[in-house]
């Protein structure tokens, strides 16, 4: 599957954004047409991807349509590279559904807009309902490894195919890319400005125009840092947690006695155990454990609402209780 048309097989399960099919890629005045060996191609578009990187020293823009007839699904694309700051964003709409908007900062991180309904969730119950992004600190982030530039994508074909020059200078390069019919428009001065890819019923179409870009990172009173808000999610589900760490403790404690008395020693170690093995499948220190007489007490407080949930487990003989504290 040819590298422009593979995005539209994604949409079939993507559901991020919502959105319009962009118009189809500029006509051309017919000119002349040749022929091209894949090692004639190989070098055409070398020299493509080097005019591709020399037009986008400081930047480029590429809008990208994607639809796949047979799945019903269609979306947009816009990347704005601002190379000379190090900045980059790519805003994803498909029809029917939310919007997905993604920024990166060479050397600082990646912003992601926020659209999962428990994460909405998640902020209005930690009264940060206007927050929209998330950020993640990553100093090895690097722009320039990030989407389809102008000269990965020329670079990337090596298919014998046709050339054909047109009346302003500009040229198509046409060939088959596994199983795709790809056409790439090429300016007169030799950088890629656009390109067309059909494959059965999905359609992809490209632009790219060159020069620098205004890239804008989200506000900080717009952002949360995402080990923030997977932790806001987390103490959603606060009480089910904290239940099932007591009860998952207590039955492993009748376990461990095989029948005979509970010892509330060996009770106290195995409760411990489950609630840190319970904080470490969410990834957060939630559910504390705390000894009391006969047992313990297992518990957790939410940091923004203040809420706390407990239970407690005690050893009864050759029994474990387990009771709502």
């Amino acid at each position: 599957m040819s590298v422009l048309t593979r995005p539209a097989v994604l949409l079939a399960t993507t559901a991020v954004a919502a959105g319009l099919l962009a118009a189809p890629g500029t006509a051309y005045a017919a000119g002349t047409t040749t022929q091209l060996t894949a090692a004639e191609m190989t070098a055409a578009m070398k020299s493509v991807a080097a005019a591709s990187t020399t037009a986008g020293a400081a930047g480029w823009k590429s809008t990208t349509a994607f639809s796949a007839a047979v799945f019903g699904a269609a979306a947009n694309e816009t990347v704005l590279y601002d190379r000379t700051h190090g900045l980059y964003s790519d805003s994803l709409t498909v029809q029917g559904s939310g919007s997905l908007h993604l920024f990166l900062a060479d050397g600082r991180g990646v912003y992601q807009s926020i659209s999962a309904a428990r994460q909405r969730s998640a902020l209005k119950m930690m009264g940060r309902s206007s927050v929209k992004y998330t950020f993640t600190a990553d100093k090895s982030v690097d722009v320039d490894q990030y989407g389809a530039t102008p000269a990965s994508l020329a670079a990337g074909y090596q298919e014998a195919g046709t050339k054909t020059a047109n009346d302003d200078g500009s040229a198509d390069y046409t060939f088959t890319d596994d199983g795709a019919k790809v056409t790439l428009h090429v300016s007169a001065a030799g950088a890629l400005t656009g390109a067309h890819a059909a494959e059965g019923a999905m359609q992809v179409t490209l632009a790219y125009t060159y020069g620098r870009q205004t890239v804008t990172l989200p506000t900080s009173s717009a952002t949360i840092a995402s080990g923030t808000l997977a932790g806001g999610v987390a103490y959603l589900d606060m009480a089910t947690v904290v239940q099932r760490a007591a009860t998952a403790g207590a039955a492993d404690t009748r376990k461990a006695a095989k029948g005979g008395t509970v010892k509330v020693a060996n009770l106290r170690k195995i409760v411990g155990r489950d609630a840190a093995a319970a904080n470490k499948a969410i990834a957060v220190s939630m559910v504390k454990v705390k000894s009391i007489t006969g047992g313990v007490r297992v518990y957790a407080t939410n940091p923004w609402t203040r809420k706390t949930v407990a239970y407690t487990v005690k050893a009864s003989g050759k029994k474990v209780a387990v009771k709502k504290a």
